[in-house]
């Protein structure tokens, strides 16, 4: 190195400008790119990175009127299907009560939920999106997505009728919080098909029964109401006495029923021991 660049980089009082143009030509490895970022000074950060400025979880929550948030969830349905359809009022009509520090949520994200994710078919996207705004407002979340999971595979649905539906439609009761299981038992119920604007609908019609049943639990939880837990039922108890933490197989970990997917008929062809209940 020169004496003069060698004294100019021990000069404390180097100005930005000097150190600059040093920078640049030290065997041209770093580029004013670079060195602008070496050097990161406040002058430089002409776009600062925006602050990650929504509160800790959870979010303080404030009461909500069920029969609005099923109506709207049926409407951001029609924006967003099934999982922004129920996350989204749910979480917009508690944050619309809190203030702008809880503004600016990217309620989009929730769209891969559509379909049990992106037409998977797994998880029915009207839970899901239940779970998400649950876990985001409740101090206690899992007693709450527990009773709203077991609601939904053992209660005819839909149950709510939003204004502006477009058909007036079958229940059925779907055994299974999956997607894929759901609609199969609604379109042998009606006799529809599964990409008809009948099941479309119906699925829309859904979001707002869960977004309702969703408010009412945050509802009880908020306002000191005991929950009363639904029983898991008997065939699915026997199931799991020998499957699940503690059975003699323990190769399982679920809390959804095990029929109608594990049916009887299907355990016998397998030789499975009759179930006892």
């Amino acid at each position: 190195m020169r004496p003069d660049m060698e004294a100019s980089l021990n000069t404390k009082t180097m100005d930005r400008r000097t150190a600059l143009a040093l920078l640049g030509g030290v065997g041209g490895a770093v580029g004013l790119g670079g060195a602008a970022t070496l050097l990161s000074g406040a002058e430089n950060q002409t776009a600062p990175f925006p602050k990650a400025g929504f509160p800790k979880l959870p979010w303080p929550y404030k009461p909500l009127d069920p029969v609005a948030i099923g109506n709207q969830a049926y409407e951001a349905y029609y924006r967003g299907d099934c999982m922004y359809g129920t996350f989204e009022p749910i979480v917009s009509g508690v944050v619309a009560l809190l203030g702008d520090a809880y503004k600016g949520f990217p309620y989009e994200m929730f769209f891969y939920g559509k379909g049990g994710v992106y037409g998977w078919g797994t998880l029915c996207g009207c839970l899901n999106g239940c779970a998400a705004a649950i876990q985001m407002l409740s101090p206690k979340p899992e007693p709450l997505i527990d009773e709203l999971y077991r609601w939904y595979q053992n209660t005819s649905l839909p149950d709510f009728e939003p204004k502006g539906m477009k058909f007036k439609l079958p229940k059925s009761v779907s055994g299974s919080p999956l997607c894929h299981t759901s609609i199969a038992k609604w379109c042998e119920v009606s006799g529809h098909k599964a990409y008809s604007p009948e099941r479309k609908d119906r699925c829309g019609i859904l979001a707002a029964s869960v977004a309702a049943k969703c408010a009412m639990l945050l509802n009880d939880q908020a306002g000191g109401k005991p929950m009363t837990a639904t029983p898991v039922d008997a065939r699915t108890g026997s199931c799991m006495s020998c499957h699940e933490k503690g059975g003699a197989m323990e190769n399982m970990r679920s809390k959804q029923a095990c029929a109608p997917c594990h049916s009887d008929d299907l355990l016998k062809l397998k030789g499975h021991a009759k179930i006892k209940l």
